[in-house]
């Protein structure tokens, strides 16, 4: 494959992933709005009631089961009346989904207040999506992790944030797949490098103050030539 031809088809599988895993997080959201609309007292806390939990469940592990590339999925609240917060996450496993275990223990959660994480403390407007790393996530995979997180609001009451999870490692996969791997370098906004074909270049990396144009940008992501 030629270099265009290649550039081209890593292009076209970047947006195919950004639309993927946008989607399902949008999807996420509004799913577990349209459970929390149902319920008599629309409030944080109504997420520690059995059946809404199950709900939430049939939610995500609907979302994981039907979306390529994600390798997580789930919803985060804080609960400011009882300072209780609930992580309700489920991994994609070969055997079969697997939930987190964070939730049985309410002190190592509040020593990894999800608060202070950029996925949750900055969602975008309602019905919207943005993506936040690439970063280490010490809480569920201990792996470098891209969070697509979208805000759950009914009635502009700010309930929690739905998110979907993508290893970086698996990006990089389907990236390096679509050709010979010319020499690109794709970051996030802010320059942060996520994947890259040039071995002087390391994830997590800042790109240099004074990039050349970008190949490709769209709302989440921006390749260049190496």
């Amino acid at each position: 494959m030629s270099s265009p031809d290649a550039i081209r088809a890593i292009i076209s599988k970047i947006e195919d992933i950004t639309r993927t895993i946008v989607n399902a997080t949008v999807l996420l959201a509004q799913e577990i709005e349209q459970t929390a609309a149902g319920q008599a007292q629309c409030a944080p806390d109504m997420f520690l009631q059995s059946a809404v939990k199950n709900y939430l469940r049939r939610h995500i592990k609907t979302v994981l089961s039907q979306t390529d590339y994600c390798s997580g999925a789930g919803f985060a609240s804080h609960i400011d009346s009882t300072s209780y917060w609930l992580l309700e996450w489920w991994y994609r496993r070969e055997g079969g989904d697997e939930q987190a275990s964070l939730e049985l223990d309410q002190a190592t959660q509040q020593r990894l207040d999800f608060r202070t994480f950029a996925w949750f403390s900055q969602p975008p407007g309602e019905g919207k999506a943005w993506i936040h790393g690439p970063y280490v996530d010490y809480i569920c995979n201990t792996a470098y992790t891209l969070t697509c997180a979208a805000p759950v609001s009914v009635r502009g009451v700010f309930l929690g944030v739905a998110a979907v999870d993508i290893l970086v490692s698996r990006l990089e996969q389907e990236l390096l797949a679509c050709a010979d791997a010319p020499a690109v370098v794709l970051t996030n906004h802010e320059g942060r490098i996520i994947v890259t074909t040039c071995p002087r270049r390391r994830i997590g990396d800042l790109l240099e103050t004074d990039p050349p144009a970008p190949l490709f940008h769209n709302s989440y992501f921006r390749l260049y030539a190496a």
